[in-house]
């Protein structure tokens, strides 16, 4: 009997979007015949422990002390062409461990849903120390250079805009699927409105706004909440906080006593929220953006962070399929009109589902599947070792 397909999933940021975009994945592909075993990881663990604290904080404290740093960071050729040296240093230092770990699964294929990993595994490719396809999933609406590595076999990209932007950057088509970016199929079908507010203690007739500020609970939430409060039209607002336990415990404090505002943490019940929702009012991150077009859910884009979410924002703004405010004000202003015109609420929904992929999992692991098949032979499959190199030298 031949040894399982295993594929390995690698990210570095867990409970986020690229982590619910590899469970997307991976959970086609465990459903399929014969099932494939999936796990993924956080790459990030796995490298120097210095070098990974230092990266998991120092981005988090960009994004909230001084966002214009990353804007420059961002997909800045200068930068990139400056730290190119640096970065080849770094994936020295911090692949040692990383090359273990593959070692020891020996999968027959790695997929990375964020450019850090992609950067690392390529390396150890060009090293040959690995010998198996590299797949990179994207999942926003942009590319930067970050990505882009002759080692990479596949890319599975969100549009054909993105794919032309990769040729421009010197990847070869051939290596480029457009796949959307992958959701859960909880988000592939809508729920009934009024049913599904019932069930969450909702009031199943007001207008239902949702607020979210992803993983990390950013944004103007409680400003936003307290301004929204005010409109005469009578809504009541869902509130999701993330895993920001100081930004849920203001918000319960701030408003506990009222009956419309539902302040939640971490929550696995996103798809039945933007199923009661009329509305959703969030950054713009890729996984969320791809979640409320799949389930029809009009959005209002309040602070992207500069970089990966601007250009989300970007890209919904001009197929008309979002909206966006800026300021307090703004958001007061275009809520209420949204919520009054239902018009120009249904014009954003129609133009969201002209973007919408919610089968991009599906896409995506079928892609894989095809990947693996064509670069391991059965004897492969039953000796996954025969993928690696023999002598286990190490970086």
């Amino acid at each position: 009997m031949s040894a399982p397909t295993k594929v390995l999933f690698c990210y570095i940021s867990p409970a986020s979007g690229h982590q619910r975009a590899a469970e997307a994945v991976m959970g086609v592909l465990r459903r399929q015949q014969p099932p494939v075993v999936c796990e993924g990881i956080n790459s990030i663990s796995y490298s120097n422990p210095v070098f990974g604290k230092i990266i998991s904080k120092l981005y988090i404290q960009l994004l909230k002390v001084a966002p214009q740093v990353w804007d420059y960071l961002y997909d800045n050729p200068y930068v990139e062409k400056a730290t190119r040296d640096l970065r080849e240093f770094l994936s020295l230092f911090n692949t040692r461990r990383i090359a273990e770990v593959l070692r020891r699964q020996r999968p027959h294929c790695l997929v990375c849903t964020q450019a850090v990993p992609v950067g690392l595994l390529a390396a150890l490719k060009e090293r040959g120390k690995i010998r198996v396809p590299l797949v990179g999933i994207l999942t926003d609406f942009g590319v930067h250079k970050y990505w882009i590595s002759p080692h990479v076999d596949l890319y599975l990209v969100p549009t054909s805009e993105v794919r032309r932007r990769m040729v421009r950057l010197g990847v070869t088509e051939s290596k480029i699927r457009v796949t959307g970016i992958p959701v859960d199929p909880h988000f592939a079908s809508r729920g009934d409105r009024r049913a599904e507010r019932v069930a969450l203690g909702l009031s199943p007739h007001r207008p239902t706004v949702l607020v979210m500020g992803g993983n990390y609970g950013l944004g103007p939430l409680e400003d936003a909440v307290h301004a929204l409060r005010r409109l005469p039209v009578g809504l009541q607002l869902v509130v999701v906080c993330g895993n920001n336990r100081r930004l849920l415990r203001e918000m319960h404090r701030h408003f506990a006593g009222d009956r419309h505002v539902h302040v939640l943490g971490h929550t696995r019940a996103v798809h039945r929220l933007m199923d009661a929702a009329d509305l959703l009012i969030s950054k713009p991150g890729g996984l969320t953006t791809s979640e409320a077009l799949a389930k029809g859910l009009p959005m209002v884009m309040i602070q992207p962070i500069p970089g990966q979410e601007e250009r989300n924002a970007q890209y919904l703004l001009r197929h008309g399929a979002a909206v966006r405010a800026d300021t307090l004000e703004d958001l007061v202003e275009v809520v209420q009109k949204l919520l009054t015109d239902r018009d120009r609420l249904d014009r954003l929904r129609e133009n969201g589902g002209l973007l919408a992929r919610p089968w991009a999992a599906r896409d995506a692991a079928e892609a894989i599947a095809s990947l693996v098949a064509q670069n391991v032979s059965p004897s492969a499959r039953r000796f996954p070792g025969r993928s690696w190199p023999v002598s286990p030298s190490r970086s």
